[in-house]
């Protein structure tokens, strides 16, 4: 298979579409492609697999118009709400609805999409045998890829929703008894995922693809997949006696006891991923040459590579787009990760109303690993002075300078071009600052900065890379389950390959309280924008959850620009002073911490609801 798969991403889908009115119904055929026409031969076949990977690999990305806006960041306590019509403003401000949000079908996810494209995976698993013109080799690591997919999928919904109906072929009938099946449990579904894991691993290549087939399924990405479900099942949101909330389905939500395995068996998978990823040439950048335990010189341009270059060894998973119309399916799900522009057109990097709150930009370290002193507090009293502000940013870290284009600043990822530049920032920066006065609040979510993660040295380019799985999860993924395991060495080690990596000094706090709370810092720094914090905090049971990351107060720093300043509002030189503010208090209620399945699904009578809905 020597066609690359961003080419095949974009080609037009030959497997069954259609609308659906019952859970898991079949969908209406007419018009489509018929079968035989699909799978009679091997361009048509590899379209329809490549068709399912942009499907199936879309999930915990934007899930529709409105919830698109900001991401799951600005429903996490990254970036702030969004538009007034967006849908990450209504989940903000009233939580999450079993009637849908932004015509979606449920909570921030298009609930139904999972089954359409766990069909299609499906469709292709069972007709691929049919093609005349591919060898079985071909066919057989085809059907894994398809397997592997409906794993990725599974694993998306296990941390989402909790224990979902196993479905296990594309159903040849109305009449199939799956059709009408009921929510497994949570312990079913875990295995289910690790089963269809152990299946996609057993029928994939050994090694990696070949350059003209990079982005495939591997045997590191169903470890990755396998790893971070089994993550998920370590964290205290499942991993409990009790659940969150008490009711009649508790093994839907909760294992039902809270066991020191789980953490082990977490170990055992991304230890795993590793061992893989060694053996294949994948490894977290770092070129500083400097050995572990040391701050690398070259952290900017290595996190941002990581991020941003397409095929770079530390990503094992990517979901590829070149798609440049926002109104096209997939480009209006990545609309608002496209790259910067201040007008409206095909290269855009529309942030209005998603800029970064204070509540995310107090985590960041000074790149010296420091903490920050001087950031405003809401009790000051008083404003602070715009030099501060631009002496705080010039000495943050690495990772804040690749992800944001700062108030007053030009984007540290792009020098040098304009379409990147402070005084092309005007649409952002000259509604976040103002020429009132402290304390005045201008809630108009612009924040402090705009997010340009996935974009170094991109120039103009319009494509989209996002990546699904990088090596740094993998290592503070063990991070996490040492510490957790009482290995504190061990989570120290694997911190520091990631806190290294940024250009900052070796982490050597070993108490389990304090170690935890940094590597979860850590998580969110790192992945910032990549859309697990949303799912972090949850599983988590975060204490602070409802008090300034997903609910309680988003605070936004406030500018206030010089009266008689003629030059671009966007100037540091402009900037006269900032404080600290509430812009919204946002919502949390505990049967947030799993998302609702649809009324209308509950309705049908086959499935039970999430508690406290």
């Amino acid at each position: 298979m020597k066609k690359t798969l961003i080419t095949l991403l974009v080609t037009v889908s030959l497997g069954l579409t259609g609308c659906q009115d019952a859970f898991l119904q079949m969908p209406d055929t007419t018009g489509t492609v018929d079968l035989n026409e699909v799978y009679g031969s091997a361009k048509n076949a590899k379209s329809a697999l490549m068709t399912c990977y942009r499907e199936a690999l879309i999930h915990g990305l934007p899930g529709g118009w409105g919830v698109s806006h900001g991401t799951l960041g600005a429903i996490s306590g990254e970036v702030s709400r969004g538009y007034s019509w967006h849908g990450t403003y209504t989940i903000a401000n009233s939580g999450l609805s079993v009637n849908g949000i932004d015509n979606s079908d449920a909570g921030a996810d298009h609930f139904g999409n999972n089954w359409a494209y766990i069909r299609h995976c499906w469709t292709v698993y069972e007709n691929i045998d049919k093609v005349p013109d591919m060898t079985q080799q071909e066919k057989d690591y085809i059907k894994a890829e398809a397997v592997a997919l409906v794993a990725y999928r599974y694993m998306g919904m296990f941390y989402r929703y909790g224990g979902m109906p196993i479905v296990r072929n594309s159903f040849s009938s109305p009449t199939d008894p799956g059709v009408s099946a009921g929510r497994a449990s949570l312990s079913e579904m875990l295995n289910y995922i690790l089963e269809l894991c152990q299946t996609a691993y057993d029928g994939l290549p050994e090694g990696d693809w070949d350059t003209a087939d990079q982005g495939r399924m591997t045997r590191g990405a169903v470890l990755a997949i396998k790893a971070r479900a089994l993550l998920f099942a370590a964290r205290p949101l499942f991993n409990s006696a009790t659940p969150y909330i008490s009711g009649p389905n508790n093994d839907l939500v909760c294992f039902g006891d809270e066991s020191a395995q789980r953490w082990e068996d977490a170990i055992t998978a991304n230890e795993a991923v590793l061992t893989w990823a060694a053996a294949n040439n994948y490894a977290l950048i770092n070129t500083g040459g400097a050995g572990d335990g040391v701050a690398n010189p070259n952290a900017f341009a290595d996190y941002a590579t990581a991020t941003s270059t397409p095929a770079n060894r530390e990503v094992l998973l990517a979901y590829k787009c070149d798609e440049t119309d926002q109104w096209t399916w997939p480009g209006s799900a990545i609309f608002y990760y496209n790259n910067y522009s201040a007008n409206w057109s095909n290269n855009r990097y529309d942030t209005d109303m998603s800029g970064l709150v204070t509540n995310f930009l107090e985590l960041y370290y000074k790149e010296d690993g420091s903490e920050f002193t001087n950031w405003p507090k809401l009790t000051d009293g008083g404003s602070h002075s715009a030099d501060e502000w631009v002496a705080n940013i010039e000495s943050i870290e690495p990772r804040a300078k690749a992800d944001n284009i700062f108030i007053g600043f030009n984007a540290f990822n792009n020098p040098g071009n304009s379409n990147w530049s402070a005084q092309g920032w005007g649409r952002q920066v000259a509604n976040a600052a103002k020429k009132g006065s402290f304390p005045d609040v201008l809630s108009s979510g612009k924040g402090c900065a705009a997010p340009t993660k996935f974009y170094y040295n991109a120039g103009s380019r319009i494509w989209f890379e996002f990546p699904l799985f990088r090596l740094a999860e993998t290592y503070l993924n063990l991070a996490e389950a040492y510490n957790e395991a009482n290995q504190p060495q061990k989570a120290l080690e694997n911190l520091n390959k990631v806190h290294n990596r940024a250009g900052l000094p070796a982490i050597t706090v070993t108490d389990k309280e304090q170690l935890r709370q940094i590597i979860h810092r850590e998580r969110a720094i790192e992945f910032y924008r990549e859309n697990l914090r949303y799912y972090d905090v949850k599983h988590w049971k975060d204490e602070n959850i409802g008090n300034g990351i997903i609910g309680g107060d988003i605070r936004e720093l406030q500018f206030k620009i010089k009266e008689n300043h003629s030059g671009s509002l966007n100037l540091r030189e402009g900037i006269e002073s900032y404080w600290d503010a509430v812009s919204y208090t946002a919502y949390w209620s505990p049967k947030m911490y799993l998302e609702p399945l649809p009324q209308s699904e509950i309705n049908k009578g086959t499935l039970v609801q999430n508690p406290g809905y």
